[in-house]
């Protein structure tokens, strides 16, 4: 029997795509988009579906000033990786979410739909960012989600500071969560050290999911993981912009422990 399921072929093509055209001079997000498959919003709760449809039509939403702002696609997520988020929360059933770059609001909205399906949880965005480049956009599309839903004020936390120093408030306040989405600086060092910040900080059971595989900073963070993080297994998903990694036990590497690892897409 092949070792080879039919999301990892169809991962690993998709990176072959993007290297043969970079290796041609073209960068991935110069490609003219596919429209948005807005087929697969359909199991979310109406008003988010409705916000969702608003972004992903490039409309300006309005800021923490009252102002609507242009969002553009350069923050954005697919409706494939969006619902991916959703239907894994729906499955583990979350006591508590963090998510690393709230930016414009996106995958927050899986996130808070998927909070109010299952009735239960809380969701915590990192971003310091939000109320300056981001104009509070996020912020108010989610403070809007809340209330469209039913959900109470405390169900979601934005702490404007950056994620290393919240990570390390967290792990000493002994905060525990089973879904972790990160999304903010996207250098291979920060992508790094935000997984490494945000280990410790996931229940086992629960998953670590990093954003914008198409990037060899995010790339290369992943075959890392992958190689040299027993205690995380790779999940194989269909949105392949997308890492999950499910933590199944804790970190009991050696202190010289050290795996030599290559990108992602060429691990075996």
């Amino acid at each position: 029997m092949s070792r080879w399921t039919g999301k990892s072929v169809k991962y690993l093509a998709t990176r072959a795509a993007v290297r043969l055209l970079g290796a041609v001079g073209i960068h991935p997000r110069s490609w003219a988009p596919a429209p948005p498959k807005l087929e697969l919003l359909k199991p979310l709760d109406e008003h988010t579906r409705s916000r969702l449809l608003s972004m992903y039509r490039s409309e300006p939403q309005l800021g923490a000033d009252g102002q609507p702002h242009p969002i553009g696609n350069v923050a954005g997520m697919s409706p494939e990786e969006g619902m991916t988020i959703y239907d894994l929360c729906l499955a583990a059933k979350p006591k508590a979410t963090l998510e690393i770059g709230l930016a414009f609001g996106y995958s927050t909205l899986y996130f808070l739909a998927a909070l109010a399906k299952n009735k239960q949880g809380t969701h915590t965005a990192v971003d310091p960012l939000q109320s300056s480049i981001f104009f509070g956009v996020g912020a108010l599309l989610a403070k809007t989600s809340l209330k469209e839903n039913g959900l109470k004020p405390d169900s979601f936390e934005l702490i404007e500071e950056r994620s290393d120093r919240v990570a390390v408030d967290l792990a000493r306040a002994e905060a525990k969560f089973e879904v972790i989405f990160i999304d903010g600086n996207h250098r291979f060092d920060d992508v790094l050290t935000d997984f490494y910040l945000c280990a410790p900080l996931c229940a086992i059971g629960g998953y670590v999911i990093l954003h914008d595989m198409w990037m060899s900073s995010i790339h290369t963070a992943a075959g890392f993981i992958r190689t040299n993080r027993s205690d995380f297994e790779w999940r194989p998903s269909d949105a392949g912009n997308l890492a999950v990694f499910k933590k199944v036990a804790e970190d009991q590497r050696d202190w010289r422990h050290f795996r030599s690892f290559k990108m992602f897409g060429d691990q075996g």
